[in-house]
């Protein structure tokens, strides 16, 4: 995250020109993928890392072994977590997404910069607004996801329903 887009973008040019794909979808992809890990690791280990100890205990009780203890009581716990560096991934991820039509990667930023280029604010604009309802909408589909699956809402919303 401390590396500008712009500068990630431009670095990803010269490494995979080699094979010949140093413009276009590829290094923006790549880019983005390497974006993309620091909120999902952060927040996944958060997650994990924050378990209460009772509900370790708990399970290493039942005779759980340690992979059991991750797959079956802390993932689902950290879910909130988890899904929450998720979503700031992708919205992250669409915006800077937009920002990769300088390399070629093509999507909405190409509007983007054609508007600042032929001095459009129309197309600036058309195009921003485009990017963020984009955004707004992947980050309400994430969050339904995350409602829907995580074990602790769905325990919640059973408790109203009752």
């Amino acid at each position: 995250m401390t590396i500008p887009s712009i500068a990630l973008f431009g670095i990803m040019i010269p490494i995979l020109s080699i094979i010949g794909q140093g413009i276009g979808f590829l290094p923006a992809f790549i880019a983005l993928v390497l974006y993309s890990q620091l909120p999902i690791i952060r927040n996944a280990y958060t997650g994990i890392n924050n378990i209460d100890s009772n509900i370790r205990d708990a399970a290493n009780g039942i005779g759980m072994s340690t992979f059991q203890r991750l797959i079956k009581v802390e993932i689902p716990n950290a879910m909130p977590l988890i899904m929450a560096g998720i979503r700031t991934a992708t919205v992250l991820n669409i915006g800077i997404g937009a920002i990769a039509a300088f390399i070629g990667a093509g999507g909405l930023g190409v509007l983007i910069n054609q508007g600042i280029s032929r001095t459009n604010t129309t197309m600036v604009i058309v195009g921003a607004i485009a990017v963020s309802i984009l955004a707004i909408i992947a980050d309400l589909l994430l969050k339904y996801i995350q409602n829907k699956f995580s074990p602790i809402q769905s325990k919640n919303r059973e408790e109203v329903k009752l």
